[in-house]
Order: structure tokens, then C-alpha cells, then sequence
């Protein structure tokens, strides 16, 4: 059954509006018609499942049933991604995102090569989107977050430090 995510507050009691590029993939790339079923998620972790009522004005599904969604994992892991040379870190993040990471940083050091500079706010929006479709396409329960800017490696072990645990690989570490 397809799987889609929706804001919530496209969520009206019992329906649910599906609008823009998903009511567009529902009805001509699907091919779906009213009466079928499709699963809708609000990307905080609930899946509505539910029967099509419309195809007017976008997509409208009345819910049948909700329940929490069963593939997120229940542990949080926070990857924090050293800037790799061209178009790499799309990849990363994919993968990450289909292997169950709840929110990647990307994160400058010091031999860094890649530098974003004026091109970092559409590359932070392009490896939101990316982690939009990976979590769709692997039908994760919401979407994992791409933080909002990039991080000195000193600003990311100071985040770090933050939470519960962290693990931070260094090639030249000699302690086993």
C-alpha cells in the first residue's frame, strides 16, 4: 500500500487533504481511484490508514484506522557527516536515512575541501528533500531532520556533548 507523508494540519477529524506533489503522484502517476487504500503519515510517527473519498481539489482520505508507525527505530542516533567532495553526501544521507538515522549534521573540518558558502541554504534544502524521499521510499515514520545549518567540527563536539552518548571515530586513535 502506498505510503505518503502529510502535515498535520492536513489532518481534519476524520479526513485527511493530501495536496501538491503527492495528490499529483496519487492520481495520475498511481493511477488511484476513490474507494482505494493508501497510507497516510503525519511524520511524527502516527500512520493513518485510509480508503480515498475524492480525487476533487487535490486528494481526500477518510481515516480508517491510526496507529503508531511500526518501522522507526526506537533508539535516536544523530549522525554527524564531515562535508564530502561533490555530490556524496546525498548518498549518506539516503542511506542513513533508509538505515534508520533520526537527524544528520553536516559538519566542516578543518581539511575539509568543500566549502558551501552562498550555495549552503539550497544544498541544506536539497538533503532535506532527499531525506523526504528516502523515508518514503523505505517507509520510515517520519521524516529525519537535516540540521538547519552547517557546523564547525568545534560547534558539532560541543552539540555532541550534549547528548546521552556519542561515538567519534579517529583514524590515528591508538587506544583498543
Amino acid at each position: 500500500m502506498p505510503k505518503f507523508f502529510v502535515e498535520p494540519h492536513q489532518i481534519k477529524d476524520s479526513l485527511i487533504q493530501v495536496i501538491g506533489e503527492d495528490a499529483k503522484h496519487i492520481k495520475t502517476v498511481l493511477r488511484s481511484g476513490e474507494g482505494e487504500k493508501i497510507t497516510l503519515c503525519d511524520g511524527l510517527g502516527t500512520d493513518y490508514f485510509c480508503r480515498i473519498a475524492s480525487l476533487e481539489e487535490g486528494v481526500t482520505a477518510e481515516i480508517l484506522s491510526r496507529e503508531p508507525c511500526q518501522s522507526e527505530p526506537k533508539t535516536k542516533i544523530t549522525l554527524y557527516q564531515g562535508l564530502p567532495k561533490a555530490d556524496k553526501m546525498e548518498l549518506i544521507i539516503q542511506k542513513c536515512v533508509e538505515l534508520g538515522v533520526d537527524r544528520i549534521v553536516a559538519v566542516s573540518t578543518e581539511r575539509c575541501i568543500v566549502k558551501l558558502d552562498k550555495k549552503e541554504e539550497k544544498k541544506l534544502e536539497r538533503w532535506q528533500k532527499i531525506a523526504e524521499a528516502a523515508a518514503k521510499q523505505s517507509g520510515r515514520g517520519k521524516i529525519p531532520e537535516i540540521a538547519p545549518k552547517v557546523l564547525r567540527f568545534s560547534e558539532a563536539l560541543a552539540e555532541a556533548k550534549t547528548l546521552s552518548g556519542a561515538i567519534i571515530p579517529y583514524e590515528k586513535e591508538d587506544n583498543r
